[in-house]
């Protein structure tokens, strides 16, 4: 008999013979439509589980469970009431939780077995399995994120209750404008420093990626943290206070005695100029457009003198800031100084302001 016999392959996926076509074109790799599918379906599963393995979820939280730890510690050094102390330890411990499942799901994708997991946990196989399903996991880190972010606008301004609408809302943007330039002044100290992202990290016990967020601006940090990162890099955290406290969206209270006024005035101002990346005073003079001298631009970053509005304006302006976050600074020490809140001595060191 005339002919050529047929010649067969294994299917790529069931490993089952079947008989390549003959001519031209491509040939075909599986035996049936149903074969190539549960190929395909196969191979995508591998790559997100690819994709999970290069962004685990575990380490995205462990960075924000170390900035609620840090919290901890700071309202327990603050002697912070005990409703405080246990309503922060419970944010950790559900942070904790919702880490464990994280780390859980990215062994998982590792290719760890329930068996190992079960090991890992100390529990048994249908416990881990019951306890760590993908699905469960899933919708528990989805509710992590709505709590997130339904809390987010409350954290924003913890001492704002009681403001109008309108003044929560200029609330929030002065606090994303304080938040920017807070990044800037620890972006300036970092580069000054010479030190690497990794060094700080390491120094820091923080991980290099949330390092870098909090010099991006992606993050704000925790008083704490900011102290460390800058006396590492070499500067003062005295001179980011009031930026720190309007970033968080800490509403000052209104009256202080005139040398705590003029304290925070000053950090503001001082902040502003670290943010802008302590520029020389000559350069300062040109952005004011002649309202200031250099001698001026001394004596208000030294403390030697409280500025008039005008002077205060053009030197915030200059820094390239709003002169309206200020405001309420300058305007705090005039007030003190109008009703005699704590009168000077004469041998105090605080000057009188000018006139304004």
């Amino acid at each position: 008999m005339g002919g050529n016999s047929p010649r067969y392959e294994d299917c790529r996926h069931c490993q089952e013979p079947f008989v390549q076509k003959e001519g031209p074109g491509r040939k075909k790799a599986y035996c049936s439509i149903t074969c190539r599918q549960k190929a395909q379906r196969k191979r995508d599963g591998r790559s997100a589980q690819r994709a999970r393995a290069d962004h685990p979820l575990g380490r995205h939280i462990a960075e924000d469970l170390q900035v609620l730890a840090a919290s901890l510690l700071e309202v327990e050094y603050d002697g912070q009431p005990l409703e405080v102390l246990l309503r922060t330890a419970d944010e950790v411990a559900r942070e904790v939780e919702y880490y464990v499942a994280a780390a859980v799901q990215d062994a998982r994708s590792k290719g760890a077995g329930w068996g190992s997991v079960a090991d890992a946990a100390n529990v048994s196989r249908t416990t881990a399995r019951t306890t760590w399903a993908e699905s469960k996991v899933r919708r528990q880190l989805e509710r992590r994120a709505a709590d997130r972010a339904e809390r987010r606008p409350r954290a924003a301004a913890p001492h704002a209750e009681g403001l109008r609408p309108e003044q929560g809302k200029a609330l929030s943007k002065a606090s994303e404008r304080a938040s920017a330039k807070l990044a800037s002044a620890l972006w300036y100290l970092h580069q000054a420093s010479g030190l690497t992202i990794k060094c700080v990290a390491q120094r820091t016990s923080l991980s290099p990626s949330h390092v870098s967020r909090l010099l991006s601006g992606e993050r704000t940090p925790t008083w704490s943290v900011l102290c460390t990162l800058v006396r590492l890099c070499g500067g003062d955290p005295a001179d980011l206070r009031v930026l720190f406290e309007n970033a968080h969206g800490l509403v000052p209270l209104t009256r202080h005695a005139v040398p705590d006024a003029a304290e925070r005035l000053l950090a503001a101002l001082q902040g502003l100029y670290l943010a802008a990346g302590r520029p020389e005073y000559g350069r300062v003079r040109q952005a004011s457009h002649g309202v200031l001298t250099t001698q001026d631009i001394r004596d208000i970053l030294e403390g030697q003198m409280v500025p008039t509005w005008e002077a205060t304006s053009a030197l915030v302006s200059a820094l390239d800031a709003w002169p309206a976050d200020i405001r309420p600074l300058w305007e705090a020490v005039h007030y003190a100084f109008l009703v005699c809140l704590d009168p000077v001595p004469h041998e105090s060191a605080v000057p009188r302001p000018d006139g304004g």
